[in-house]
């Protein structure tokens, strides 16, 4: 009896070989540059601008005397300041500096931060300010004696008739006799006592008509 054939198995197929897929490769994306909010700008200096062309002065008041003028518009360092920051220390000029008041102009800068200034001192107003006048009615004449109490730091008095100066006594003067005084009408005499800086405040007798 002849073998049985052995059957015939199938050959192994061969998986083929996969290929590998390079991975994408990244792109860096950059991120974009910050843009920085413009600073702003810091005014250092202190600085007063008149909004009027402005008188200035030799103290912080208007009793002190006039120096120059200070022109609208145009920017001035401060260097000082008063206590109650209404009068301001000002460079006027390359060698001039002087009082301005606040009087509505522009600031710019610390100026309130500014140092207090020194203050030139004024004369007080004499305390007494009195007449005597002997009125001759025939021959028509009028002499009229004042005296006043003496005040410190001044350079002198000046006297005035009905707004005239007529005279401005020395610095240790206490009487003044104006012997021809005009007669015929009221008479008002003013004393003012002052120095280098300024002038106190006007202190008036009245005279009454003689003849």
């Amino acid at each position: 009896q002849a073998a049985a054939a052995s059957p015939i198995l199938p050959t192994a197929s061969q998986s083929p070989a996969v290929t590998a897929t390079p991975a994408p490769t990244a792109t860096a994306t950059v991120a974009p540059t910050a843009t920085l909010a413009p600073t702003a700008t810091i005014q250092q200096t202190a600085q007063v601008i008149p909004s009027v062309n402005a008188v200035c002065r030799k103290g912080p008041g208007t009793d002190y005397y006039e120096i120059t003028y200070l022109t609208q518009g145009t920017p001035y360092n401060v260097l000082g300041r008063n206590s109650l920051n209404t009068w301001w220390l000002v460079q006027a000029s390359a060698n001039v500096t002087c009082w301005e008041g606040d009087s509505g102009g522009t600031q710019l800068g610390p100026v309130n931060q500014a140092p207090v200034a020194l203050v030139p001192i004024l004369p007080v107003t004499p305390a007494t300010f009195v007449e005597t006048y002997t009125c001759n009615t025939i021959l028509r004449t009028l002499d009229v004696v004042f005296n006043w109490s003496a005040v410190a730091n001044v350079t002198g008095y000046r006297i005035y008739r009905n707004g005239t100066q007529i005279t401005d006594a020395g610095p240790t003067a206490t009487s003044f006799s104006d012997p021809n005084a005009p007669t015929g009408t009221n008479l008002v005499y003013g004393l003012e006592a002052h120095n280098d800086y300024g002038v106190a405040p006007l202190i008036t007798v009245s005279v009454p008509t003689c003849g």
